[in-house]
This record gives C-alpha cells, sequence and structure tokens, in this order.
C-alpha cells in the first residue's frame, strides 16, 4: 500500500512520460527547492529579515517553479540541465551576497550544489564543474575578505542563529533527499542485476530449445524435398514447412540482436511522419491471410479516422504492432483481435485487443521483463523466447510513450500502448 502511494505521489509530480534516473533527480530537486524556498520565504518573515532577502527567496521559488513546470510537461535534455545548474549557482551566489556572506547559512548550499551535479552529469564532467566552483568560492572570498563592509552582518546574534540553524535543517532534508534518491535507486538496481542472472539462466535454457526447434524442421524437411520417392504434392507441403520455420527463426534472430541494440544504446531510430491507417490495415490483413489453424479467429482494425499521421519510426511501430498481435494470437483459440487507436490532446493511445485466456493482475507487470514467459493454461504449450513484450516495452518507451496491460484470466487481454503526438 505504501508502495502504491508513493508511485502514485510519483506519477502526479512527474507526469506518465518515461523518465531515467537523473532526469527524475533533477526534476524532484527542483521541486525540492521549490519547496524549500518556500519554507524559507516563511523563515525569513517571521525571523524578521531584510526585504531584500524575502524578495530573493519568492523569486527564486517563481523561478525553480517555471523550471519546474516545463521539465513536467516536456522532455528534459543536457541543455535543460545545464541550464537549471546554472541557475542554481548564481542563485546561490546572488542570496550569499544579500546574506550576508559567510556570516550567514550559505555555505552548506555550495555542497549540495556540488552533489546535485555529480548526481545527474556524467564522470567526463567532474573536472569542469569541480574547477568552477572552486573559482566560484574564491572570488567569493576576495570579495569578502576585501569589502566585508558591503557584505554586512545580522542585527543581532540571535537572528543569526536562528537564521543559520534553520538553514542548516533544510540542507539537511535535500541531503537526505539526495542519500534516499541514491539509495532507492542503488536497491533498484540491485534487484534487477540479481533477476537478470537468473532469468538469464532460463532464458539460455529456453533459447536452445526454440533455435533447435526450427532448425531441425529445416533441416529434416529439405533432407526429405531430396528424396525421389517423395510425391510433389509432399514437397510443397515440405517447403511450406521450410519456409514457415526459416522466417520464425529469422525473426527470432532479429528479436535477440534488437534486445542487444537496446541495452548497449545503439538502436537506430529514423522519426518521420507517417500515416498509420493503412500500416494497421496492412498488418490486420497480413495477419488474418496467414491464420490458418485458427479458422474461429479474426482480426480486425477498428480506427475512426480514414488518416492519423503521427512522427515516428514507421519499422519500429510495426514491430510493435506485429510483436502484440502475434502474441494475442498465441493464446487466443476463438473469438476476435482487434487493434484500435484513439487521438487525444497529448497522445495516441493505441490497443490491441484479445479474447484469449487472459492474465493473472499479479503477472500484469512482470509479463514485460526481459525473457519472461507467463502460461495460465497448462494444457497447451506456447512457443516463445519471453522477449517480444519486452522488446515491445521498450520500443514504446524509445518512442516517449508507456505501454500496460488490462486484463482478467478467461476474459481475454487489452494491451495498451501511448506514443506523444
Amino acid at each position: 500500500m505504501k508502495t502504491r502511494s508513493f508511485n502514485r505521489i510519483i506519477y502526479l509530480l512527474l507526469g506518465n512520460r518515461v523518465r531515467g534516473f537523473e532526469e527524475k533527480t533533477t526534476l524532484l530537486t527542483i521541486m525540492l527547492m521549490v519547496v524549500i524556498l518556500i519554507l524559507a520565504t516563511a523563515t525569513n518573515i517571521i525571523l524578521g529579515m531584510k526585504t531584500s532577502i524575502v524578495i530573493s527567496t519568492v523569486v527564486g521559488t517563481l523561478i525553480f517553479l517555471l523550471f519546474f513546470l516545463y521539465g513536467r510537461f516536456f522532455r528534459i535534455n543536457s541543455i535543460f540541465g545545464w541550464i537549471t545548474s546554472g541557475m542554481f549557482l548564481l542563485f546561490i551566489d546572488y542570496v550569499w551576497f544579500i546574506n550576508y556572506g559567510t556570516h550567514g547559512p550559505n555555505l552548506p548550499f555550495f555542497i549540495i550544489l556540488y552533489a546535485f551535479l555529480i548526481l545527474i552529469f556524467d564522470k567526463k564532467y567532474f573536472v569542469f564543474i569541480s574547477i568552477v566552483l572552486v573559482l566560484n568560492l574564491i572570488v567569493l572570498y576576495l570579495i569578502e575578505s576585501n569589502y566585508s563592509d558591503e557584505i554586512g552582518n545580522y542585527m543581532n546574534n540571535t537572528i543569526r542563529l536562528n537564521d543559520v540553524y534553520s538553514s542548516m535543517f533544510f540542507s539537511l532534508v535535500a541531503i537526505y533527499a539526495f542519500m534516499a534518491s541514491i539509495k532507492s535507486n542503488y536497491v533498484r538496481e540491485f534487484e534487477r542485476a540479481k533477476n537478470s542472472d537468473q532469468l538469464k539462466s532460463a532464458f539460455l535454457a529456453n533459447m536452445s530449445h526454440e533455435i533447435r526447434t526450427p532448425l531441425n524442421a529445416i533441416v529434416g524437411f529439405s533432407s526429405l524435398m531430396a528424396d525421389p520417392d517423395i510425391s510433389d504434392e509432399d514437397k510443397i507441403s515440405f517447403e511450406e514447412q521450410v519456409s514457415r520455420n526459416s522466417d520464425y527463426l529469422l525473426s527470432l534472430i532479429d528479436d535477440i540482436i534488437d534486445v542487444s541494440k537496446i541495452e548497449s544504446n545503439q538502436l537506430t531510430i529514423n522519426i518521420r511522419e507517417v500515416d498509420i491507417v493503412p500500416l494497421i490495415l496492412q498488418i490486420t490483413e497480413t495477419f488474418q491471410l496467414g491464420v490458418q489453424s485458427k479458422e474461429n479467429v479474426k482480426i480486425i482494425a477498428r480506427l475512426d479516422s480514414s488518416e492519423l499521421k503521427i512522427n515516428v519510426d514507421k519499422i519500429r511501430l510495426e514491430q510493435i504492432f506485429r510483436n502484440l498481435v502475434a502474441n494475442a494470437l498465441k493464446f487466443t483459440d476463438e473469438g476476435t483481435i482487434e487493434i484500435s487507436c484513439v487521438q487525444g490532446k497529448e497522445f495516441y493511445t493505441f490497443s490491441v485487443k484479445d479474447t484469449g485466456i487472459g492474465i493473472h493482475v499479479d503477472d500484469h507487470l512482470v509479463i514485460f521483463d526481459r525473457f519472461m514467459k507467463i502460461d495460465n493454461n497448462k494444457q497447451h504449450l506456447h512457443r516463445g523466447t519471453g522477449i517480444g513484450l519486452f522488446l515491445t516495452k521498450q520500443l514504446v518507451e524509445i518512442f516517449g510513450g508507456k505501454i500496460w496491460v488490462e486484463s482478467e484470466v478467461g476474459k481475454g487481454s487489452i494491451f495498451y500502448f501511448t506514443i506523444p503526438v
């Protein structure tokens, strides 16, 4: 229950866009700065600090709130990170000048900024970041040592102590947030790595069977075709078997290669405007013609428009549809498989609905893991490697969307995925 509530809060803060660790850390840190500045404004008013300090925290709250709103609804890139970091540094320098230099609570904020920069930027920038911050501190030291009267001091020691200790409290909150974020990410990655080792062992055992099955068919039927005693009618049937198993083997190898490319960040995506209506109709027709052993299964497309153009990689989008339809067809013995699309303000929402065996609610998330196979029907053996849905999820997330499933055992499944407009 706690995890679900926490995830709901994170969803409200970050939205439904897919975000990596650095991106989440940046956005949550900006939100944390907004909260701290609001509290700092209230504290400054209570302590009776001068007007310029109160105004600075109010202005800082508005600036970082604008940064948060931009990051909440738009994609965060490295330029956004550098701009945000530069604004952090300028704001701390400004507060340092008006809040009595080292007499005030300002120095811990440079440590917090340094920790934030180390978290969100690659290691290759660490030397540059360190040099900039050190030079900045040297300049501030020279200014204060030569112009201490311009920096000023508190009206009395009580106000100074209250300001310093309240700011130390805010600093501890920020440091705690960083450490909690790092620990959460570490635990999550550790569990993923441990599960990955277990899944890879299962995958290798399963893969040896999946590759051997079509290879045995190809070799066996190819040798039979060379037998002069085999009739021409049987040879045509053997050719179909060889072709079908060759296609399956090629598709299997392509999926393995794509997974490898995704995990090594080498997958090439070519985004261009594509009319998805003829693409969906073509996929529907192709699968319907290929359904020979399941005469009671109909594959249909339900589209509200004759033209739907989106910016996407056509080949990869087709790969997503084929994986989902093939998965639905595998677990559907009769009924319909329906492909549909709904256009919203921010996203196109696609769905592939089937009337198959369904998926238990406990398995709705794990089916998208690598090498994971779920089979609720123990009476039938279904071929598969467990990488189709994982690959589909990765492709959807590369496009900036998300994928999920709604299903109940015995009542079919609906796989949804979104792509930004």
